[in-house]
């Protein structure tokens, strides 16, 4: 029996995954963030690299009752011209007494995971003294200043056009916000509700205004616009209502309690339409905080494309890396998920045939990737496709429909 098993184990029967995307440091950036804006330094490779296994680590704990905030950090993934990365991951370095966290929040799905770590493992920070403090549970209503509605104002002057102007940034409110969670502004017309803007939130940034802007248009029409800024994060308008002709907008203002509940809608305005006989149009804006983010689909939002999986072939690894996109031949997200779908579950084997032009094939998923080594074995009636994953040499054959598909799209090369 047991000689049978070796049989088995050297022949390479049974299935196994090869597919496992992960970072790697070399096409990863990351800067310390400070002040409200990123150093220009980027951190050594070795912190770098410790950064991104933590944030990778599956164990996880609650984020602490009370903690300190000692340095905060933003990766970046840096082969921009293949994978176009809107937020960075955000590193937060927390501690609570004598004891290290480090807090990751992904990109993609804006969660926060908190790791317990060594400050052995961690020696570029320094456990600084200091009280712990009981983080906010939910934005507060913060005073607004000066600098704040003179550089919305300015903003909104240089991105007029010369026929139309902006006035009325009203109701214009300023928040703290908390570091998990999401703020939703709610559209609320003809009892229907909208979501119709889901910011998430953030380590870095933890400041934020929004308010209407009024504009008057060369047509003779006036619009409301809902602005939502985060520093220099800016998220674009969201018109809300345009009234033409001689019709007016007419608004009406609700005030906001200083901390806003938890799962709760607050309304801030009513914007009506009225003709010269009968009310046109009635909406109503509200904000809710809800602690815990959840994907939610913006009400009349085109969908922004995807990135997604994809498959990249290409000569050497110098093309890959300096994203040389003429050498490569790009699989579409299709194809390139049938090809990650088969890599979840193969039966090892070893490769067989010669090196095509396009000697390494690399899947790129939200700045993960896993390069292999590819393999071809012309027969008569088909081509075989070999990939060799390359950390691990280990090597499997794509199925005759997916090898198919990718050959033919080489060919055409």
């Amino acid at each position: 029996m047991a000689s049978l098993v070796s049989s088995l184990i050297l022949t390479g029967c049974g299935q196994e995954r090869l597919l496992q995307l992960e970072p790697v440091p070399a096409y990863w950036t990351a800067h310390a963030f400070a002040s409200g804006e990123y150093i220009e330094d980027e951190v050594n490779v070795e912190q770098k690299k410790q950064l991104l296994r933590t944030c990778m680590e599956e164990k996880t704990v609650p984020l602490p009752k009370s903690y300190r905030t000692l340095e905060t950090f933003g990766m970046f993934f840096s082969l921009n011209d293949l994978e176009f990365q809107p937020t960075p991951i955000e590193v937060v370095y927390l501690a609570q007494g004598q004891q290290l966290y480090v807090s990751c929040r992904s990109s993609k799905t804006h969660e926060l995971r908190v790791h317990r770590v060594k400050a052995a493992d961690h020696p570029w920070v320094r456990l600084t003294k200091g009280p712990d403090r009981v983080p906010m549970k939910a934005p507060a209503l913060i005073p607004l200043t000066k600098e704040q509605q003179h550089r919305h104002v300015s903003a909104n002057r240089d991105t007029t056009a010369e026929n139309e102007f902006a006035r009325d940034l009203k109701p214009f409110y300023g928040l703290q916000m908390p570091v998990s969670g999401q703020l939703l502004f709610v559209m609320t017309e003809s009892g229907k509700e909208h979501i119709i803007r889901n910011i998430p939130m953030s380590s870095l940034h933890q400041q934020a205004e929004f308010y209407l802007v009024s504009r008057r248009h060369a047509d003779g029409s006036t619009s409301r616009s809902l602005t939502f800024s985060r520093y220099d994060w800016e998220i674009m308008d969201r018109q809300i209502m345009t009234a033409y002709k001689s019709d007016l907008i007419r608004m009406k203002q609700y005030p906001l309690p200083k901390t806003l509940p938890v799962n709760q809608t607050i309304p801030f305005v009513t914007l009506q339409i009225k003709g010269e006989q009968q009310m046109v149009e009635e909406k109503t804006l509200s904000i809710r905080y809800q602690p815990v983010y959840r994907p939610v689909k913006e009400y009349q939002i085109e969908d922004e494309p995807t990135q997604g999986m994809t498959a990249y072939f290409h000569p050497t690894m110098t093309s890959f890396e300096k994203a040389k996109r003429s050498e490569m031949v790009t699989l579409q997200n299709q194809l390139s998920r049938a090809i990650a779908k088969e890599l979840k579950a193969v039966t090892p084997e070893e490769p067989q045939g010669a090196n095509t032009p396009f000697s390494y094939m690399t899947l790129l998923e939200d700045g993960n990737t896993q390069t292999f080594k590819v393999y071809v074995k012309k027969r008569a009636n088909k081509t075989d496709l070999y990939l060799q994953e390359q950390r691990t040499k280990k090597s499997a054959k794509l199925s005759g429909d997916v090898a198919r598909q990718v050959i033919e799209q080489l060919e055409e090369q």
